[in-house]
């Protein structure tokens, strides 16, 4: 595929998520100013996947049958529309209500692309490469979310925030004017699949089982992680805005490191395997259970040194594995299905990890405190945020499960061919 198309998703890709961690660097500011408790600060967070894990499994069926181009087009404009109107918000429920349509939006384009890529890139190790460097973006656009988060917002406000994050997205929506469109043919069996049809096909395969719920609890730690991160480096001596820009460049830093570095190395591993989807799953496994101990190290830190030396090595962890495992749900999906499963996982692991995180790392918070089990609000922070640990482990034990499955003949045949 031309690495021009490629790039342009890719920078896509880094405004979706720097977006999304936008309201993660300012969630101090939104708690104090729209006065709220721990338990409502922590739906400011789960708020964007409202619209994100209900619309995702439509654009992805929508995406095996029509023109994907058009889709991920009218998603950019929508959702960066819509971030611009979240500046508008005088109350919880307003910001809640302009979020979730954000949510809406990048559905279109979370969704598509994973299989948009395997139309046009030939191999599993091929695919792994390409999506090695899209997902570069979710650690950079996290980054440049948590820094300009923090200096825009400390300079001027949260509000001009969220206007100027909506600009570029307008923008390059019409980008998608100058990509040729795509020649694709399906199976007729699998391309006829109706909605529901096409959910049972998807979930009647265990390794993909087994994936998705490993997928929901890594999702669940990052964005239990993500939401708090501010506020417990807060606890440690500094500010706001310097904690979100120090874990801003951790970002950026491990996730160059561990996304493109671990997929690169994640290819090379599962070519000397038969059955190369395996690999992919075992290298995930085997680096998400490495890094686990180090998130755990991190919320018992009391020295930032030491928070952020674990939070940097955890980081780079995770990171290696997002590449080799979308690359591994792509390949596993039923033919003529790519989307849909990608939708239907999109929905699962932000319904049941995205959403579910903030909120229950929120009120275990406030329980320790009203509880007095934990000394002070930031101890009971501390201590809420190892439940993202425990997350953590779960999802690491889980793939290596699918990695054991027996994904029949069609896999290793795949797999071999490629």
């Amino acid at each position: 595929m031309p690495w021009g198309v490629l790039l342009f998703l890719t920078l896509i890709n880094l405004l979706n998520f720097f977006d999304r961690y936008i309201v993660h660097a300012v969630e101090p500011i939104l708690k104090s100013e729209f006065v709220l408790t721990n338990k409502e600060s922590g739906l400011l967070g789960a708020a964007f996947v409202l619209g994100y894990f209900l619309f995702s499994p439509i654009f992805g069926f929508l995406g095996d049958r029509i023109d994907r181009r058009i889709l991920m087009a009218a998603g950019l404009f929508a959702w960066s529309l819509f971030t611009a109107l979240t500046a508008l918000s005088h109350t919880l429920y307003t910001f809640i209500a302009a979020r979730a349509l954000v949510g809406i939006g990048e559905a279109s384009f979370g969704a598509i692309v994973p299989g948009y890529l395997k139309g046009r890139v030939v191999g599993t190790l091929a695919l792994n490469n390409a999506l090695a460097l899209f997902y570069v973006a979710i650690p950079v656009g996290s980054a440049l979310g948590f820094i300009a988060g923090g200096q825009i917002a400390m300079q001027w406000g949260w509000r001009p925030l969220f206007l100027l994050a909506a600009l570029p997205g307008i923008v390059l929506a019409f980008g998608f004017l100058r990509i040729a469109p795509e020649r694709r043919s399906f199976p007729k069996k699998e391309a006829g699949a109706g909605f529901i049809e096409g959910w049972r096909r998807i979930l009647a395969r265990p390794e993909l089982r087994l994936i998705i719920s490993g997928y929901v609890l890594n999702t669940f730690a990052l964005n239990g992680i993500a939401m708090f991160v501010v506020r417990h480096g807060t606890s440690l001596g500094m500010s706001e805005s310097e904690v979100a820009s120090r874990f801003g460049v951790i970002l950026a830093t491990t996730g160059l490191i561990g996304a493109l570095g671990g997929g690169r190395l994640a290819s090379l591993l599962a070519a000397r395997m038969t059955n190369q989807v395996r690999g992919l799953l075992l290298f995930v496994s085997i680096t998400t259970l490495l890094g686990a101990p180090f998130l755990f190290l991190a919320f018992l830190a009391t020295s930032p040194l030491i928070f952020f030396a674990s939070c940097f090595i955890a980081q780079i962890a995770l990171f290696a594995g997002v590449a080799p495992l979308n690359s591994v749900l792509v390949e596993r999906a039923p033919q003529g299905l790519e989307t849909l499963t990608q939708g239907v996982t999109i929905f699962m692991i932000q319904l049941f990890g995205a959403a579910i995180a903030p909120i229950t790392i929120g009120w275990v918070a406030d329980m320790l405190t009203t509880e007095g089990i934990a000394g002070s609000s930031e101890q009971a922070l501390a201590y809420a945020l190892q439940v993202a640990t425990a997350a953590m482990v779960l999802s690491g034990v889980l793939w290596w499960l699918a990695s054991r499955s027996n994904m029949g003949e069609e896999g290793s045949a795949a797999s071999i061919a490629r």
